[in-house]
């Protein structure tokens, strides 16, 4: 019996270890469905870690537009190939410089907007015309950007250095007038002289002398392909026979004439 004792300490030992051996241990799972196939074991380096993505750079959203007002077909940037300039209403509470949005869209797809501003905020149609105005050979866009009581404000658009811009003088929009009363007149023209591209602003107005206009005539040159520089003025008296009776060439002191953009005034 005394032998006997330390037999079945021994055989008792064996049997808890036993037990604990063959009770299973609960992994907590990192990844997978509990009870699955893959269940108590961690999941592997591909499916814990998901593989990274190429980053998405949102594209710039265009500028929002109103409804249509006018648009032309041209070739403005002189690839040969057809462009299209839209003219919209900016949306409500757009600043009155910049009511309406101009959007050159060139025959390679790329979009170029700039924007005009107008007196008249009900400006129906804001091109006048297109014709080469800076004599590069490429068609530019003449614009109305507002009206007087008897004279329409005038602009132009044109595509230079890869971007459509509004001709500007002195760092400024340039703007010029024509049209007129029957007691004076405003006039533009384009025209060339001894191989310059000169843009002609012209003016008469009979409040001197009931019998004679007083005329002043600016002469401008483009120093690039969106800005004029004045290059000179004059001034000249025009006489009449009868009294308030108009100066001939009323179209030279009344008009715009541009190309193939003529119109009296």
């Amino acid at each position: 019996m005394r032998h006997l004792l330390p037999i079945a300490a021994t055989l008792l030992l064996a049997s808890c270890a036993a037990a604990v051996a063959t009770t299973p241990i609960s992994t907590p799972l990192i990844g997978g469905t509990p009870g699955g196939a893959d269940g108590g074991t961690a999941p592997s380096l591909s499916t814990s870690v998901p593989t990274p993505t190429a980053a998405v750079v949102p594209t710039a959203n265009p500028s929002p537009v109103g409804a249509s007002l006018a648009s032309a077909q041209a070739d403005f940037d002189c690839d040969g190939k057809v462009d299209r300039l839209q003219f919209f209403a900016r949306p409500p509470g757009a600043p009155r410089d910049a009511i309406i949005l101009a959007r050159l869209t060139l025959a390679s797809g790329t979009v170029h907007d700039a924007t005009l501003g107008s007196n008249d905020v009900s400006e129906a149609n804001p091109l006048i015309g297109i014709a080469d105005v800076n004599g590069d050979g490429c068609d530019d866009a003449i614009v109305t950007v507002g009206r007087g009581a008897s004279t329409t404000w005038t602009s132009f658009l044109v595509y230079d250095d890869n971007d459509l811009r509004r001709v500007e003088e002195d760092g400024k929009p340039a703007m010029f007038l024509f049209g007129g009363s029957v007691r004076h007149g405003n006039a533009i023209e384009c025209r060339t002289r001894k191989d310059a591209t000169e843009l002609v602003a012209r003016a008469v107005s009979d409040y001197t002398s009931d019998f004679q206009w007083d005329a002043v005539e600016d002469v401008h040159h483009w120093s690039s392909r969106s800005r004029l520089v004045l290059w000179s003025t004059s001034r000249s008296v025009i006489e009449v026979g009868v009294r308030y009776a108009m100066p001939a060439d009323q179209e030279h002191y009344w008009g715009l004439s541009c190309g193939s953009v003529k119109l009296a005034g």
